[in-house]
């Protein structure tokens, strides 16, 4: 059964009904505020098409990683007036995730009602039966609107969608529909940037990738293990060394696979990361324990001229130290070539990752990109080929 397949929202009879939705508005908050909306802007649509259709929405999501603590900094309480705001309807807080109590007056009185954190209770990353019957008593209709939870076998994402009528929110065909669209496109050439910090975390994603692309720059630290296992000086750069023969065997994989990999050739180099000096060195300089932190111009002209050819394109990992002037250049101007070509539609571009969308958000580039996904480790395991457990819930 495909995605396409799957009972969406809209084709829902609401009327009447509460509709227990599964929402990812983990999002940063600092003494109280929240500093990016995003992720709760993105989940309006699906909330305003349940009230439209006459129902009501119970809305589950986690914040950060309490691990079945109950944690007064990860409450989501916080979110309250954010999702009034933006939805423009009164929300209901329930603090705890009890039975609910259908005699008590005011229980949904109000036009949505927001469960406290679903990750304070151990059984929602256990899929504990007994905790996914506890949720069920809160609704009558599941709608999964969090492809960026999807990965996770738990009881809000799994249980539930195996335990009531359920239906795939808007948020999620958007993210799925967009994803597929780009990457089953047959455009080309095809490229793939793919940095950050480890290359261990990602070989399932390379691998894949070399099958379904043209051209991989390769950035970020991920890069140094690579360029270790070719016998090149890296200096006191951040390294897995447990991984360096597997970075053959992805070489060798890429070229059975006619894939062009594409790795630094020269960098920005420093003490340390917080060091403000830097300065350029070449693929085979002595770096005198020197790290590197970032592509020289040098790399940065040669991935600028992949992607000036490239018709269609997937970037996930910064390839720099971005958080730290100067080491955000090429992560910069390589974000700038894309956001032009994505622009003239000269082609087109997917954005996924928290990194990514950070790094691209500070150069205000993220808008001209063809379709960017919130999801960091749903987004990393759908490239992969993995099928996601809270997909396959939907389909089953």
């Amino acid at each position: 059964m495909s995605f396409q397949a799957v009972r969406k929202l809209a084709e829902m009879d609401l009327q009447n009904k509460k509709v227990l939705i599964r929402v990812d508005i983990n999002v940063p908050i600092q003494d109280g505020v929240v500093g990016d909306t995003t992720r709760v802007e993105r989940i309006i649509p699906s909330l305003e098409t349940i009230i439209d259709k006459g129902g009501h929405p119970v809305i589950i999501s986690h914040l950060g990683r309490p691990k079945g603590k109950r944690l007064e900094e990860l409450s989501l309480i916080q979110l309250v007036k954010p999702l009034e705001n933006l939805l423009g309807k009164s929300v209901q807080f329930q603090p705890e995730i009890g039975i609910p109590d259908f005699s008590a007056a005011g229980l949904y009185s109000k036009s949505a009602t927001l469960l406290e954190n679903v990750r304070y209770y151990p059984g929602e990353s256990t899929n504990d039966p007994d905790f996914v019957n506890l949720l069920a008593q809160w609704g009558e209709i599941y709608c999964n609107d969090a492809f960026s939870a999807s990965h996770r076998n738990h009881a809000s994402i799994v249980g539930l969608a195996n335990k009531l009528p359920a239906c795939a929110g808007k948020l999620l065909q958007v993210e799925i529909n967009n994803i597929e669209g780009i990457l089953g496109s047959d455009v080309g050439p095809s490229t793939a940037i793919i940095g950050g910090a480890k290359i261990s975390t990602k070989l399932a994603l390379l691998a894949n990738l070399t099958k379904k692309v043209d051209n991989l720059l390769v950035g970020g630290a991920m890069a140094n293990t690579i360029l270790l296992a070719q016998g090149h000086d890296i200096g006191n750069s951040l390294v897995e060394k447990d991984y360096l023969d597997t970075a053959l065997v992805f070489l060798q994989e890429a070229d059975k696979n006619s894939c062009q990999v594409y790795l630094p050739s020269d960098f920005q180099i420093a003490p340390d990361i917080r060091h403000g000096s830097s300065h350029i060195a070449e693929i085979d300089d002595n770096l005198n324990g020197m790290g590197i932190y970032d592509l020289g111009p040098k790399s940065i002209n040669r991935f600028a001229k992949v992607l000036d050819q490239s018709k269609k394109v997937l970037w996930n990992g910064p390839l720099g130290a971005f958080e730290f002037v100067p080491f955000d250049q090429s992560t910069n101007q390589l974000g700038k070539t894309l956001a032009e070509r994505t622009k003239e539609d000269r082609a087109i571009s997917l954005i996924g990752g928290g990194d990514t969308i950070a790094a691209l958000a500070k150069g205000g580039l993220l808008d001209y990109m063809s379709f960017v996904s919130t999801a960091g480790g749903a987004f990393i395991e759908y490239m992969e080929g993995k099928e996601l457990p809270g997909i396959v819930a939907l389909q089953n």
